[in-house]
């Protein structure tokens, strides 16, 4: 195995970067003489540092958000100021500061907000150029002696597996110039040295924040225009050859994020532009960003060019390490760094080394005591499926879920609720945390059942009787009539007899006779008595108003994920006929049942599987002395807090 390197993480100042890993060993060929601050114009300001001998071309530089700084690297280059600490107190920039390591000297910028900047170079003079507030965009121009215009070997437009507009450029040769600006729903991408065949695209069938690209041409160089139709998210970074532009919608209450491929990214973003720049400096220089510790393996080599503009560092980390072949472990704030085929292979060594360690271990028992779950069912969660009730010996199945070692055994005592574990120390620990964890009270639901049953019944009604009761003399032989055969009968006998006529009983004398069917609570009689004849009328009304109710109130306590039931009522016998002929008696329940099944969720809803049953015999229709049944049923699901 390859000796490795460790880099400490020595962020002081918000920013104060390593750079001696991986650079030339000689001492500095060049040195910075002078600084000097100049207010533009346009509100801007120039930071000119004066070298010792022409410089051979720009520093690379990078910058970040939070705090707003901008970092420039000068190789094989010392610092031949008095001092290294220059406060400026003047328009965007707050002060600037040197450290010197290895014979690369660094140059940190404080700002007081981020803004644009671009970094150039003059005869022997280094300039940077902060833009005033308000205009975007960050370029490297290049030194007098850059190379011309080249062609563009490619250009494709794809959707990002995000919904994100995805602009791939792949450039002829590294290393060329960029600058790009946002302008409302406008992005606009500047290739000084990048020739493209003027066109226009439609991307709006991408369904991506983009709706149209536009390819122009702009002096020697091109233009890239990208209109969108939404808010966007800009993401711009560029390894060796490739350059890369996405566009992404901004969804509600959602972090910044960047992906390659589904993996999300959430962490602070910067700017980095490198030429040509070792693998192993740049590696230290995003750890001391993130305040981590990296250890990089000595089979990490080489060198890329690299463009960053406004990435999670979290993606440009894994950008680099997947252009390079590389892989990262993290361990707390340690990122283990090498390529990947030696990962997988220290890995699998230690995968190995844990099994012998596993088969060479010496094997110890315990009694694991269990309080409230049952040893039974905790030791089917430790076995393998389709281990034995009484014990078994560890399987595959149980190193992948961690449970019991393939040599380890376990049994149950029912009677004392107990386990009995017979396996390696490290089995021990994990199988204990495990029963510690899952042998916990049961939370418990107290459930009450209200049923009510509620009647109203109303009723008015009228009533009435009248008849009429006379005697007619026509020709001397009288005719009588009254309300009934029983009237007329009477008042005959008595004429008949040499009496008068006289008058029927009440009930006789009605003609009509529909009185209201309960006692009335009120009514009205009247009588009219002529010469001959009698009328009798009698008015009744009758009003009712009954209501009512039945209350049933049980209650159940059960404990969470049981299903509980309770039951009141009773059992009524019938006789059953059975297939010889004989006869059975059997019962018939009509009873008040709840049947509840409880769900706690964690934030203490009370969710119920909820079946209320009231039953009741109907003795009023009774069939052989046998009631029907009267049933009333609800099944439900609620959740209560």
């Amino acid at each position: 195995m390859k000796q490795t390197t460790i880099y400490k993480n020595r962020l002081a100042q918000a920013i104060a970067l390593t750079l001696g890993l991986g650079l030339n060993a000689a001492w500095a060929e060049n040195a910075i003489q002078g600084m000097n601050v100049i207010p533009t114009a346009d509100g801007g300001m120039q930071i000119r540092f004066t070298m010792a001998e022409k410089p051979e071309a720009a520093p690379s530089h990078f910058s970040i958000e939070q705090p707003a700084r901008i970092a420039l690297d000068f190789p094989d280059t010392k610092v031949g100021l008095d001092k290294r600490f220059q406060s400026i107190e003047s328009g965007a920039v707050n002060d600037v500061r040197f450290a010197e390591a290895g014979g690369r000297t660094r140059a940190v910028i404080s700002l007081k907000e981020n803004a644009a900047y671009d970094v150039k170079t003059e005869g022997q003079d280094v300039i940077l150029a902060i833009k005033p507030a308000g205009q975007a965009g960050v370029q490297t121009a290049a030194a007098s002696t850059a190379a011309g215009p080249v062609e563009a070997a490619e250009i494709d437009f794809r959707r990002g597996s995000k919904g994100e507009g995805r602009l791939v450029v792949n450039l002829a040769r590294p290393n060329v110039p960029m600058t790009m600006n946002t302008e409302g729903r406008r992005l606009i991408i500047d290739l000084p040295q990048t020739r493209l065949s003027p066109q226009q695209y439609d991307v709006a069938d991408f369904a991506t924040p983009a709706t149209t690209l536009s390819v122009q041409k702009r002096g020697e160089g091109s233009r890239l225009v990208i209109n969108t139709n939404a808010a966007f998210d800009k993401v711009a970074y560029q390894a060796d050859n490739q350059l890369t532009v996405e566009v992404r919608p901004l969804p509600k209450a959602q972090p910044a994020t960047a992906g390659i491929g589904t993996k999300t990214y959430k962490g602070e973003r910067l700017t980095l532009k490198f030429q040509d720049i070792e693998i192993r400096p740049l590696l230290q220089l995003l750890a001391d960003f993130t305040g981590n510790n990296i250890v990089v393996s000595d089979s990490v080599q080489g060198r890329m060019s690299l463009r960053l503009e406004n990435v999670p560092w979290d993606q440009a980390m894994d950008l680099i390490l997947t252009t390079k072949g590389l892989s990262q472990r993290k361990s707390g704030n340690v990122i283990f760094v090498a390529p990947t085929e030696e990962i997988a292979a220290r890995e699998k060594a230690e995968m190995e080394a844990r099994k012998q360690t596993e088969e060479l271990a010496p094997l110890m028992s315990e009694f694991i005591q269990v309080n409230y779950a049952k040893a039974s069912d905790i030791a089917k969660l430790l076995r393998p499926t389709g281990a034995a009730a009484t014990g078994a010996t560890g399987t595959a199945a149980n190193r992948q879920i961690g449970f019991l070692s393939p040599r380890g055994t376990m049994t149950v005592d029912d009677r004392t609720n107990t386990l009995l574990v017979n396996d390696t120390p490290d089995s021990l620990d994990k199988i204990r945390d495990l029963v510690k964890k899952l042998d916990t009270p049961i939370k418990q639901v107290l459930i009450e059942s209200r049923i009510v049953i509620a009647t109203d019944n109303f009723a008015k009604e009228l009533g009435v009787r009248w008849g009429l009761t006379g005697i007619v003399n026509g020709d001397g032989d009288p005719a009588v009539f009254s309300g009934n055969a029983s009237g007329t009968d009477s008042m005959v006998n008595n004429i008949a007899g040499g009496s008068a006529a006289g008058i029927p009983a009440l009930g006789d004398r009605f003609n009509v006779n529909v009185p209201t069917t309960g006692t009335p609570f009120g009514g009205l009689a009247l009588a009219v008595l002529g010469s001959n004849v009698l009328v009798d009328l009698e008015l009744s009304a009758l009003q009712a108003e009954g209501k009512g109710e039945i209350i049933s109130s049980p209650r159940v306590l059960t404990a969470n994920g049981q299903k509980a039931t309770i039951k009141q009522g009773k059992e009524i016998p019938y006789l059953e006929s059975t297939s010889s002929g004989a006869t059975n008696i059997e019962f018939k329940e009509a009873v008040l049942a709840t049947d509840v099944t409880p769900q706690i969720t964690p934030n203490n809803d009370v969710i119920m599987e909820i079946k209320v049953q009231k039953d009741e015999p109907d003795w009023t229709r009774s069939v052989n002395g046998v009631p029907p049944i009267d049933k009333r049923e609800i099944n439900t699901r609620v959740q209560v807090r």
